[in-house]
């Protein structure tokens, strides 16, 4: 849906990155803008006279006063009176469905519980290695947003449920939903919420966009989907789509099954993203880009910072940093892609989830568990009588400990399947000090 802003009365909830883009964005549009946030923050020198902040609290009459309502991501929706807004006949929309209303270009929509920021950034890197002027954004780096000030052959956006929790017209071109597990239960009634967030991705597509779907994951496919759907898989050939098999990566998109390149030929963090790698490969394949030119960019791809990230081999031992594996679904994902036996250094603050699912993976693949943070006594409920474990204080102690436990052919691997708060300012300062202990080994 199109909107025209000229002259409206338009409210901003949330004075966040996506928060300040829309409103800047609105302001460009010739919108008068009022920017409201519950905290006291810093308002920035020299912006538009038609921007207004109501900072440290705001009241319903700030909302429903208002033509329009933009809703940053970080704000749940149930702080507002969406009930009167929708009575009054005044829409609420996200951050991302603002951008979308004014942008031209196609967009490749990007969700799931975890990998979304992988596969966003190999995306784009596919796209502008064919040759195309990208915006690569959304949850990830800038707002989409800021993708309105210039023209673009391609959108790709990271989407997260937050975000997507208030659109109502978004349609991309192509969206995948990687995967989905129970997370964020601190903001979510239940995981059949958190699931139907998720679904939205695809809502308002029809037969001329495409749904690219994890056949691995049928929770992650909708009840009912418009678009005309493409496969990944990682364990099962696909008649529409691409897949592993033997060691290889396969397109059907076209036909005939086509070998797009072998694993042995990436670089060693590629196995540990193949998901993320499999869902890039199709919605590019989609896009144009050709098969020689999606396996140049896959060679070249060495995966993005505590996110599997190949940290260093010693003394026979790889170290493996995944501290944005944040819930209990990407330690399992992380943990399947390891192919030796694994020291696993988990723990952190709890998001509310069952430590329960983790139980038979790591009794799979784990020989010892380091366990750190506030929910050190949750996971032994769950752990304990069942494997090795050792509890410690810090991140240096975690490390030295798997490293004096550690054999030639082992792997630690550091995926916490918790937030970060108890400890560090976050999952990047608990990534950097896992990656400072590991380089201190001698």
């Amino acid at each position: 849906m199109k909107f025209d802003f000229n002259k409206k009365h338009v409210s901003v909830v949330g004075m966040g990155k996506s928060g300040m883009a829309a409103a800047t964005l609105l302001s460009k549009q010739g919108a008068d803008v009022l920017v409201v946030d519950d905290r006291m923050r810093d308002i920035p020198p020299n912006l538009s006279p038609s921007m207004r902040f109501q900072m440290g609290g705001w009241h319903e009459d700030d909302l429903t006063s208002a033509d329009m309502v933009v809703l940053s991501p970080g704000v749940a929706r149930d702080r507002l009176p969406v009930a009167r807004l929708r009575d009054l006949g005044i829409p609420l929309i996200a951050e991302v469905e603002l951008a979308a209303s004014l942008l031209s270009a196609p967009i490749i929509a990007i969700t799931g519980t975890n990998g979304k920021s992988t596969t966003t950034t190999l995306v784009g890197e596919i796209l502008k290695n064919w040759g195309w002027q990208v915006f690569v954004g959304g949850n990830l780096g800038l707002p989409l947003s800021e993708a309105v000030s210039a023209t673009w052959d391609f959108i790709v956006a990271e989407l997260s449920s937050f975000q997507l929790e208030s659109v109502s017209d978004l349609c991309p071109r192509i969206a995948t939903l990687l995967n989905i597990t129970p997370d964020h239960l601190d903001r979510y009634p239940d995981f059949q919420s958190y699931q139907r967030a998720k679904w939205r991705i695809f809502e308002n597509q029809s037969n001329q966009d495409y749904a690219v779907l994890n056949l691995d994951d049928p929770l992650s496919h909708p009840p009912a989907i418009k678009a005309s759907t493409a496969y990944f898989s990682r364990s099962q050939k696909v008649e529409y789509g691409v897949y592993l098999q033997e060691g290889s990566i396969y397109s059907t998109l076209r036909g005939e099954a086509e070998s797009i390149c072998r694993l042995d030929d990436l670089p060693p963090a590629a196995h540990c993203l193949l998901e993320n790698i499999l869902a890039a490969t199709a919605m590019t394949l989609l896009c144009g880009c050709s098969i020689e030119g999606i396996a140049q960019t896959l060679m070249g791809f060495k995966g993005l910072s505590h996110r599997m990230e190949f940290v260093r081999s010693f003394r026979g031992v790889q170290y493996i940093n995944d501290s944005k594996g944040t819930n209990v679904g990407a330690v399992v994902r992380s943990l399947e892609n390891m192919k030796g036996p694994v020291i696993l250094i988990a723990g952190g603050k709890s998001k509310g989830t069952d430590f329960l699912p983790l139980r038979d993976p790591v009794l799979r693949k784990v020989k010892h568990l380091i366990l750190i943070g506030e929910s050190q006594a949750e996971m032994l409920e769950v752990f304990s009588g069942h494997t090795h474990h050792v509890c410690v204080d810090s991140m240096h102690e975690a490390v030295s400990q798997a490293a004096s436990l550690a054999q030639t052919g082992d792997t630690i691997l550091l995926s916490p399947g918790c937030a970060s708060f108890d400890m560090f300012r976050d999952y990047e300062h608990r990534g950097a000090v896992f990656k400072e202990a590991v380089e201190g080994l001698a």
